[in-house]
């Protein structure tokens, strides 16, 4: 049984060898973008046992499993420090769905190890399931698989590894996470994926889709409600597969959260193509969800689809994108794109372009193909060369810049419901940064008239 934990005087913390001067200790803590203050002490009053950092690469889930770890760091009485030279432990929540990816966690780990040779290192997330040996070699001290990640903490603590298979999980078992940090909180809804497209490792390190039950997700949301928070961004591996486990949907599930009562908005992440029906069309029209949606493209061209194990044309992709933007006034479309897949000729290249520019996204995440061992792809001839694959994904980004450009553009001369944030910044349901106007308060609503905008898109306007 762990101890409840609360805020920790800084200046009072002097046992253990921990740091007792207000000026030692730092202000912030850092996990990968996310930024806040939180020290914490056992209820019992006896001082934290150490300083820890911990580091998100990748996803949405891992920063709210990273939000999970921040939790019991503070029920085990530790504080969370913003730079690994201040720690004498640090965890790293990793990711390797690209080569680049992993090699950047790998820098990082070496990097600090370097440094500090002393200091105690845990990597967690989908490298850990992928690369434990190298893991180890590189100096990790505990390996936790995503298997017993909500544990990390724990597995640091006692200093043991954890190699469990995510195939064991059976249910998502991540429980409430407040979101200390943060103006707009995440709900991780769902985790794994099925669908094994031919380039993604993430199935074999994810494991099969399993979903929180509805009402556990109604009663998280309440009560982050509840302590102040605007903005609710489900989140999952893959959440459109988001109760196929217990006989739900992600539709389903969003209709009971726009029934709670409270001045909030939610705003979805990613929802495949196929997943698009109806009733999710029929709930675009609440004004509790952000006009947004992220629709995973990947390539452009039928041939290419095919053989990613993607489920759709490029001319269903440019039907149904259009056909949803028409019926949902000013909703936004962001979409990945993968360029250098195994045997992408120019003429499939430019097939791409073709559908980008046609079905009306606004927002292009550009990739370039990275070859994952154990895909279906990683054995595919005709590999792209480097170069190639280079130019194509900065062409890509060229047309994404423009896209977003025009469609900022559009937003001049409309009001826009925006949340206040930090620094002076706030976001549009649509997913504009806005330069909010003097006085503006932090997590609140106000309705901006937008004036214009800025070279890197950030609108700017008038209360």
């Amino acid at each position: 049984m762990v101890a409840p934990y609360s805020i920790w005087n800084a200046d009072s913390v002097n046992a253990k060898g921990i740091r007792s001067s207000a000026e030692r200790m730092p202000s912030r803590f850092i996990i990968g973008n996310l930024q806040g203050s939180i020290i914490f002490k056992k209820t019992d009053g006896s001082p934290p046992s150490m300083n820890i950092y911990i580091y998100t690469f990748g996803c949405k889930v891992n920063q709210v499993e990273s939000e999970h770890l921040i939790g019991r760091a503070g029920e085990n009485g530790l504080i969370v420090v913003n730079e690994a030279s201040l720690a004498d432990a640090v965890i790293i929540n990793s990711c390797a769905v690209t080569e680049r990816a992993v090699n950047k966690m790998l820098s990082l780990l070496r990097k600090i190890k370097k440094d500090r040779p002393d200091v105690f290192a845990l990597v967690t997330g989908c490298a850990a399931d992928l690369l434990t040996e190298k893991l180890k070699e590189s100096g990790t001290d505990v390996v936790v698989t995503n298997a017993g990640k909500k544990d990390a903490v724990e597995y640091l603590l006692e200093k043991r590894d954890f190699y469990n298979s995510i195939e064991t999980r059976t249910v998502l078992d991540i429980g409430y996470t407040p979101m200390k940090s943060r103006t707009r909180a995440f709900v991780k809804i769902q985790d794994g994926c099925d669908s094994f497209c031919s380039y993604c490792i993430i199935p074999m390190l994810r494991g099969k889709p399993v979903s929180k039950p509805e009402d556990d997700v109604v009663n998280e949301v309440t009560r982050l409600i509840a302590e102040g928070h605007r903005e609710i961004v489900p989140v999952g591996i893959h959440i459109g597969k988001y109760g196929q486990d217990t006989g739900s949907s992600l539709a389903a599930l969003l209709e009971k959260l726009i029934a709670i009562e409270g001045d909030f908005r939610i705003r979805l992440t990613s929802v495949e193509l196929n997943e698009l029906d109806g009733r999710l069309e029929e709930i675009f029209h609440s004004d509790k969800i952000c006009r947004h949606l992220h629709i995973p493209l990947q390539s452009g061209s039928t041939e290419i689809l095919k053989n990613m194990n993607r489920h759709y044309t490029a001319e269903e992709y440019i039907a149904k994108v259009s056909a949803f933007k028409q019926k949902i006034n000013g909703l936004t479309v962001g979409a990945d794109v993968i360029t250098g897949f195994p045997g992408e000729t120019e003429a499939h290249f430019d097939e791409c372009i073709n559908t980008i520019c046609s079905s009306g996204v606004d927002f292009l995440h550009v990739f370039q193909y990275s070859d994952r061992e154990g895909t279906a792809a990683s054995s595919m001839k005709d590999k792209i060369k480097g170069a190639v694959k280079k130019e194509r994904a900065e062409r890509l980004r060229i047309l994404g810049d423009r896209l977003k450009a025009e469609a900022a553009d559009r937003c001049i001369g409309k009001s826009f419901r925006v949340l206040a944030q930090k620094n002076g910044e706030g976001i549009t349901d649509n997913y504009f940064e806005v330069s909010m106007p003097a006085g503006c308060e932090p997590n609140r609503f106000y309705t901006i008239n937008i004036t214009g905008r800025g070279e890197d898109c950030v609108l700017y306007g008038e209360k």
